[in-house]
């Protein structure tokens, strides 16, 4: 015990120590707390803009509920293919090869993914100003979902690991698995959609009611720390206790089963834990790591000569890995705008715009284009490199435009912004999205030799608005110009329009002006 208790001790005063050594790193964590206190003050003041007028609190409390119920079944789910790990190689090198109780090895594991977990979370305080001054949330109420979050991912990721340590090396008994996760999930998701489809023409209306019913507490994990947040807004012990009570209950459970069970479970941690270290390495060395499952339907096999080879090896690589032309983030950024256009229907579709503008910026940084730039064989192939750099990108505007369809469509036909209004979204959403690409592509040329990711990603960040800021100033005035002489919606179409141009124009300019970018790899030197 005092072995673990040394190793966990110094290993928090080292990663300290190793923070205030690290000037970077110290530059981003002030930066990172200014915003924070920036958030607060913003959404003090929005509140009292506000004058005490909040939105119904059960729109929070089944946000909250839809958010611990997505991230579960996402953390859940790896124990149905790769499982999950609590530690570093460090630990297993350490821990794994000492005479100590695999209990307390385990317990170990615990306590660090607990920090860990909370740290992930973090992102949840910045979302205080909206949620203030919207749901009139305190800061206490917030920190209260951030603490639900975290055991909602601890739980996600133990789950994972006894899923896997019970099913592995036998096909059967992980079909059976997958089968009763599937079907637990289907029953309660039905359980909450039936009566929303009951509602008739108010679907999201109907969905919160039933989010917020009381039976809901009994929804393995995400319904029994809703309670939690759900303490500070709308009062209920004997709802918290419950909850508490069940979450105490299911990971006793789970230790029980993972100790007993399967007491010898050091060959699947390893496993799970060399998978991580592996992602971890390539994101510190700038590389760029796929996921691939493990079985793989390959179905037509070869891509074909011509000029084209990247774009269908693109389709092909995205056939494969389960989805094709959008992925499960497209599916959530397009039930969240469905969300968020309920919510602030009131406001129009300007809000919902802005706010998936904002996501799609960070999904802008990942792609298979932008791990073709880290690969050797596009710089091999004799061609022209503007033609190369306009073949590897294809796929990614085919998907962005794909991702403005599925994203915009439905919010636009809920907030009734007509067929003008619905074209000019989905055009402006592409424009953003093409215009990310291409920022990416400028940071890439001019920055692309640093190390410190996390100053590549501010700078990233502050070029995407000096790039977008011109197009959305003048697409704005523009909008509110003839909004005295065009209708409504056409006149915001025509702003979202002049958006699209402007971004069109600007992206044509950086690839043009980046186009050398694949004629030596050492001008991407990452």
């Amino acid at each position: 015990m005092k072995g673990i208790l040394y190793l966990f001790f110094t290993t928090l005063k080292n990663a300290v120590k190793e923070f205030f050594k690290r000037p970077a790193k110290v530059i981003a964590g002030l930066f990172f707390a200014a915003m924070l206190v920036l958030v607060i003050v913003s959404g003090q003041m929005g509140a009292a803009d506000s004058a005490g007028e909040f939105r119904p609190i059960g729109e929070l409390q089944a946000m909250i509920l839809a958010l611990y119920a997505a991230m579960f079944y996402l953390m859940a789910h790896q124990g149905l293919s790769a499982g999950a790990s609590f530690y570093s190689m460090a630990d297993v090198s350490l821990l794994f090869s000492c005479p100590i109780s695999n209990r307390l090895v385990l317990l170990y594991g615990l306590i660090r993914q607990m920090g860990t977990s909370l740290l992930v979370g973090l992102f949840l305080l910045f979302q205080y100003s909206w949620v203030h001054s919207t749901y009139g949330l305190s800061l206490g109420g917030l920190v209260l979902v951030l603490v639900g979050y975290a055991l909602t991912m601890f739980c996600g990721q133990l789950t994972a690991m006894v899923i896997y340590s019970a099913t592995a090396g036998d096909e059967h008994r992980r079909k059976n698995a997958k089968m009763i996760f599937y079907i637990i999930g289907a029953a309660f998701a039905a359980g909450i959609l039936v009566p929303a489809l009951r509602a008739g023409t108010d679907f999201l209306g109907g969905a919160i009611a039933s989010a917020n019913a009381k039976w809901t507490v009994f929804i393995p994990v995400a319904g029994w720390l809703r309670t939690i947040p759900g303490m500070a807004m709308s009062g209920g012990l004997l709802t918290l206790g419950i909850g508490l009570g069940l979450t105490a209950v299911y990971i006793g459970i789970l230790l029980v089963i993972q100790t007993r069970v399967n007491s010898d479970f050091y060959e699947d941690v390893l496993k799970a834990t060399e998978i991580s270290f592996t992602a971890i390495t390539a994101k510190k060395e700038g590389k760029m790591a796929e996921a691939i499952p493990l079985n793989v339907k390959v179905g037509k096999t070869g891509l074909g000569p011509g000029k084209d080879v990247f774009f269908r090896k693109h389709l092909l690589e995205g056939r494969r890995s389960g989805f094709f032309l959008f992925d499960i983030m497209t599916v959530m950024m397009a039930v969240m705008a469905l969300i968020f256009s309920y919510i602030l229907r009131e406001e129009g579709v300007l809000p919902v715009f802005l706010f998936t503008t904002y996501l799609q910026m960070f999904t802008a940084l990942t792609g298979r284009w932008v791990k073709e730039l880290t690969f050797p064989y596009v710089y091999l192939i004799p061609q022209p490199a503007f033609r190369k750099l306009l073949c590897i990108c294809k796929e990614n505007m085919l998907k962005i435009a794909v991702d403005a369809v599925i994203v915009m469509l439905p919010a636009g036909l809920f907030l009734k912004a007509g067929v003008a209004g619905i074209i000019a979204l989905i055009l402006a959403r592409i424009g953003f999205g093409i215009l990310f690409m291409a920022g990416n592509i400028l940071v890439e040329r001019i920055f692309g030799s640093l190390t410190n990711k996390v100053l590549i990603f501010g700078l990233y960040f502050l070029t995407m608005i000096l790039l977008a800021a011109p197009g959305a100033v003048l697409g704005g005035v523009l909008g509110v110009v003839l909004g005295g002489l065009l209708p409504g919606q056409l006149s915001a179409a025509i702003g979202y329009g002049i958006t699209f141009i402007w971004n069109l124009l600007v992206s044509v300019v950086i690839g043009y002006c980046c186009r050398n970018i694949l004629s030596c790899a050492e001008l991407n030197n990452r």
